[in-house]
């Protein structure tokens, strides 16, 4: 006997995309918080490398895992107290996290009244 799949392969890899998501948020807001804190180096989410490790995965994202693919921003030293966050590149970040975000958000929406409306037997 075949099993059925209430949810198919779509609904779990955008479940896994608005976790990292979420987690990236996270890691940029506080970017932007430690803007003013002497040393603070810039943060971020290598989004690709935690999308990979979490496919390879059954189970839903692990947000343990999150501190293997942090990216350290070392290079682009904004003052003169070794801080590395550029407000500019970390707002623009954020805006298209926030996009990419909500993109997601509503394509899982509309999958669940696609599945809905199924059930009810409309769109037919």
């Amino acid at each position: 006997m075949a099993h059925i799949h209430l949810f198919d392969r779509t609904i779990d890899l955008l479940g896994k995309d608005l976790d990292i998501r979420s987690q990236r948020h996270l890691l940029l807001v506080s970017n932007v918080a430690n803007q003013d804190t002497p040393g603070y180096q810039a943060r971020d989410l290598s989004f690709k490398a935690q999308l990979a490790r979490s496919l390879k995965k059954e189970d839903r994202y692990d947000l343990d895992h999150v501190a293997g693919d942090l990216v350290i921003n070392q290079d682009e030293t904004v003052g003169n107290d070794l801080n590395t966050v550029n407000i500019e590149m970390e707002m623009e970040k954020i805006a298209s996290n926030t996009g990419n975000y909500n993109a997601a958000a509503s394509m899982v929406a509309w999958k669940y009244r696609m599945m809905g409306d199924a059930i009810r037997g409309e769109g037919r």
